[in-house]
């Protein structure tokens, strides 16, 4: 089995976010992928950031008719802050004997994993799947590893070999100019987001009135 973890504040999950999994899971022939939003980030301390339980819902709502995804309230289960290498190391300690783990990840939040707890350990415990985004090119990418792993691979590098037998690959998915932060600014302003996520995500919101002042939490 060929599971991939996909990870992010999802705050609100949107469109772009689905486009990005279809084409992992379809180019890595992923045969579940399951999104975790996460409970309480470390680098995202955000008066924005509503309550995980709305974002788990919206996340359910928007994979709730693909059958190969899937949400795990994981990172909601656990006390403290939500840290990645504890998520995975979670993950492969269920299904580690029994699948193949992709970790997918967009390049803007690779570039940061330097700051991350134990990265070093995280690139041991599953294969990297690094999606691409305006603004960031992929060569970024060689300082981060050579920072971390001591690797540095040439320019143009499709993939790279990490500890562990591991893989990371660079993956270029469609260009789509969706983001949560267009999305909350969108609804803060009272404009349409039709189109930009799922309809049932939107009704959602729409009938919990989020991104409004008086929903946000830190």
């Amino acid at each position: 089995m060929r599971l991939g973890i996909f990870g992010g504040t999802f705050n609100p999950i949107h469109m772009g976010h689905l486009i990005t999994a279809e084409h992992v899971r379809e180019a890595f022939d992923i045969d579940r992928l399951i999104f975790v939003p996460s409970a309480r980030p470390p680098h995202k301390p955000s008066p924005e950031l509503i309550d995980g339980v709305h974002r788990l819902e919206m996340a359910r709502l928007a994979v709730a008719d693909h059958p190969r995804f899937d949400v795990s309230p994981i990172e909601h289960e656990r006390s403290g802050r939500s840290y990645s290498v504890e998520t995975v190391e979670a993950f492969h300690q269920e299904w580690g004997g029994e699948a193949t783990l992709f970790f997918v990840l967009g390049i803007d939040a690779f570039l940061e994993m330097a700051t991350w707890r134990e990265p070093e350990r995280l690139f041991a415990l599953c294969n990297f799947v690094i999606t691409s985004r305006a603004g960031f090119p992929f060569d970024q990418a060689r300082q981060v590893l050579s920072d971390i792993l001591g690797i540095t691979p040439p320019a143009e590098a499709q993939h790279v070999a990490l500890p562990q037998g591991r893989t990371l690959w660079f993956h270029s998915v469609l260009p789509i100019g969706i983001s949560s932060t267009l999305i909350r600014d969108r609804l803060q302003r009272r404009r349409s987001v039709k189109y930009l996520l799922p309809g049932p995500v939107e009704s959602y919101i729409l009938s919990h009135h989020l991104y409004s002042d008086s929903n946000k939490r830190s």
